[in-house]
């Protein structure tokens, strides 16, 4: 390769080095948005997850009381 050749292509490399470089930080700042995504997606589910086990024990509570006051009144009626 002569020495014109190679100075010819010099243009050509830093402009493939300019467009990789933009190109990474492109790649980096999707990679940002996506980690916070999905650090705000982890989040929910853990509210989430919170929010549903605190309504299953309501449920069970409430299971318990309904279940509880059911058999006070059968025992009730039973001794009247």
């Amino acid at each position: 390769m002569t020495q014109a050749q190679e100075q010819m292509q010099i243009p050509e490399l830093l402009d493939r080095i300019g467009k990789l470089e933009n190109n990474l930080t492109v790649q980096t700042d999707y990679n940002k948005l996506l980690d916070k995504k999905l650090d705000k997606a982890l989040e929910d589910r853990i509210v989430l997850r919170n929010e549903n086990y605190k309504l299953k024990e309501k449920l069970n509570t409430q299971t318990r009381t309904h279940t509880t006051h059911t058999e006070d009144e059968e025992c009730l009626a039973c001794s009247a």
